[in-house]
C-alpha cells in the first residue's frame, strides 16, 4: 500500500532503478497500478485495500465455475467453484494486499480462453456448439491475459509454460498452431517490460531470500493447496498432512479407476486439469534447484486446477455415497482447520501492529523515536500511523534478506539506518520494536547486529516498560542522564 500510492512514475523508479547486483526491486507492477486506482475510489483502509483482493478472488469463483462447466458440465462446473469458494488456500489470498489474487484470476481466465479456443473441446464427451469455440478472438484474449499475469507475477511463467507445452504433449498441432500466435501477443504486449527482465533476475540471483527447495516441499506444497500456506500447530498439522495426502491419492486412484471405465471420455479435459495443477510445481522446484524461486503462494493458478479436479471427483467421480461420505468429511475437516488458522493467526506476518502503534501513542512524548529492528515491523507500522517519528535499521548489505533497495526507500520516503545510534540520534527515549523470534534467527546465523544494538541501547538508555504483543516485543528505553 506504500509503495502503490505514489504512483507509477515513483514505483517505476522504485523498481527498475540500477543498483549493485541488479535492479531495485524484482516485481512488474500491475497490481500496485490497480490498486493505486482503487485507493482512490476506496480509500487506503485496511478492509479498502483489502477488498480488492476479495473482489478478485469472488471473481475467480466464477471464471473455475465457467472453466469447469466447458470442461466437464455444469454440476462440475458448481462443484470445483464451491470446492474454490471455501479453500483456505484461495481465501487467504483473496483477503491479502499482495498480487496473488489478481494473479489466480488472470491465468484462469486464460486457461478458459485455451479451452475455448480449443476448436475440438468438449463437454462431457460431448463438443461444444460451434459458436461458442475455436475463434481467434479467444487467442487474442489469451494473448493478452497471459500478458498481464506476466506483469502481475514474473513467476506466471511456470504456469504458462505447462500450458503451452499441454498440446504439444497431446500431440495437438491444430491447437499448438493457434497457441502461436497467441504467445506472440502475449509477447509483443510484455516486451516493453521484458527489456528490464535481465536486471531483475540479476537481482534474484545475487539478492534473494530463498534457498533451494527439497522433497518434503512438496508435499507441503499439497498441503498447502488444500489447507492454507500458514503453520499449522502440532497435532492439527499431522491430522492435515494426513488428510491431505489421503484425499489427493484418493484422487489419482478415481482419476485412473474412472477413465478406464465409464468416463473415459473425461480424459482429455482431465488431463488437462490435472497437468496444469501438477506441471508448474514440478517446473518450479527443479528450476529452484539452480536458482531458488520457489514460492507456494505464487502456485496458486495450480491449486485453483486441483479445485477443478475435486469438482470433478464430487460430481463425475461415479463415488458410492458411503465413500463419497467419508471424502467430505475428509474435506470439511481439512477446510476447517484451515480457515480457523487462518482467521485466528496472530503472530507474523498477522503480528498486531495496530495494538503495538496503540500502546505506544497511548504513552507517547513529543521528541520520542521509534527504532525497529527491520524493515518488517517498520513498514506496517507506518501505515498504521504516519505521524509518530519512526525509524528503522537496514539490512546486512549483500545479505539474502537485503531486499529493500536504497532507490526503493527513497521513493518510500523511509530510509533506513545503519545504526541504532544513527536513528536513536538525541532522543530522550527510544521505543525499541522487534520480534521475539529475532533473537534465536540472528544467533542460529551467526549474526552479532542484534545483540550489538541491544547492548549499545542499554549502555546508553535504562529500560523503563516492556510490552509483549503476541509476537512483538515493545521496549521503552529511556535516557540516562549519567551514561556517556
Amino acid at each position: 500500500m506504500l509503495f502503490s500510492e505514489k504512483g507509477l512514475g515513483a514505483m517505476l523508479y522504485g523498481t527498475l532503478t540500477p543498483v549493485a547486483g541488479g535492479a531495485a526491486d524484482i516485481h512488474p507492477l500491475l497490481y500496485y497500478s490497480t490498486l493505486n486506482v482503487w485507493m482512490a475510489l476506496s480509500g487506503q483502509s485496511p478492509f479498502a485495500v483489502r477488498l480488492w483482493s476479495v473482489l478478485l478472488g469472488v471473481a475467480t469463483v466464477g471464471v473455475i465455475y465457467l472453466l469447469a462447466r466447458d470442461l466437464f458440465d455444469r454440476r462440475t462446473g458448481l462443484a470445483a467453484a464451491l470446492v474454490t469458494a471455501v479453500a483456505p488456500f484461495h481465501v487467504q489470498y483473496s483477503q491479502e494486499t499482495r498480487m496473488y489474487a489478481l494473479l489466480g484470476l488472470l491465468l484462469a481466465l486464460a486457461t478458459w480462453c485455451f479451452v475455448r479456443g480449443n476448436p475440438r473441446s468438449q463437454r462431457g464427451g460431448e463438443q461444444l456448439p460451434t459458436t461458442s469455440r475455436g475463434k481467434w478472438s479467444w487467442w487474442l484474449a489469451f494473448g493478452v491475459l497471459a500478458a498481464l499475469a506476466m506483469y502481475t507475477q514474473q513467476l506466471a511463467a511456470f504456469y504458462l509454460a505447462a500450458l503451452g507445452l499441454a498440446p504439444v504433449l497431446s500431440r495437438r498441432w491444430d491447437i499448438f498452431r493457434r497457441v502461436l500466435p497467441g504467445a506472440l501477443v502475449a509477447l509483443l504486449l510484455y516486451l516493453p517490460w521484458l527489456v528490464n527482465l535481465p536486471g531483475q533476475l540479476d537481482k534474484v540471483r545475487s539478492y534473494y531470500w530463498l534457498s533451494p527447495p527439497n522433497v518434503g516441499q512438496l508435499l507441503l506444497t499439497a498441503r498447502s493447496f488444500l489447507v492454507g500456506a500458514l503453520d499449522i500447530p502440532a497435532p492439527l498439522s499431522m491430522i492435515t498432512f494426513l488428510g491431505s495426502l489421503f484425499l489427493l491419492t484418493f484422487l489419482v486412484v478415481q482419476v485412473v479407476i474412472g477413465l478406464r471405465g465409464r468416463r473415459r471420455a473425461d480424459r482429455q479435459p482431465l488431463g488437462l486439469v490435472l497437468w496444469l495443477a501438477a506441471a508448474p510445481v514440478v517446473l518450479m522446484w527443479l528450476v529452484s534447484q539452480v536458482q531458488p524461486v520457489y514460492l507456494i503462494r505464487a502456485l496458486l493458478p495450480s491449486a485453483l486446477l486441483l479445485y477443478v479436479a475435486l469438482g470433478w471427483l464430487v460430481a463425475r467421480g461415479g463415488l458410492p455415497r458411503p465413500v463419497a461420505a467419508v471424502i467430505g468429511l475428509v474435506g470439511l475437516v481439512l477446510t476447517g482447520i484451515g480457515l480457523y488458522n487462518q482467521y485466528t493467526w496472530a503472530t507474523f506476518p498477522n503480528s498486531p501492529f495496530p495494538e503495538a502503534v496503540a500502546a505506544i501513542r497511548a504513552q507517547w512524548r513529543v521528541g520520542d523515536v521509534v527504532v525497529h529492528q527491520d524493515k518488517l515491523s517498520a513498514l506496517p507500522m507506518v501505515y498504521y500511523d504516519r505521524d509518530l517519528n519512526q525509524r528503522y535499521l537496514r539490512d546486512l548489505p549483500g545479505s539474502s534478506d537485503d531486499t529493500l533497495a536504497l532507490p526503493t526507500q527513497e521513493m518510500l520516503k523511509l530510509l533506513a539506518d545503519e545504526s541504532v545510534e544513527q536513528a536513536a540520534a538525541d532522543a530522550q527515549r527510544v521505543w525499541w520494536v522487534m520480534f521475539d523470534f529475532a533473537e534465536r534467527q540472528y544467533a542460529a546465523a551467526g549474526r552479532p547486529e542484534l545483540v550489538e544494538a541491544l547492548a549499545w541501547l542499554d549502555d546508553h538508555y535504562s529500560e523503563t516498560g516492556r510490552w509483549m504483543l503476541n509476537d512483538l516485543v515493545v521496549i521503552l528505553y529511556t535516557r540516562d542522564e549519567t551514561a556517556p
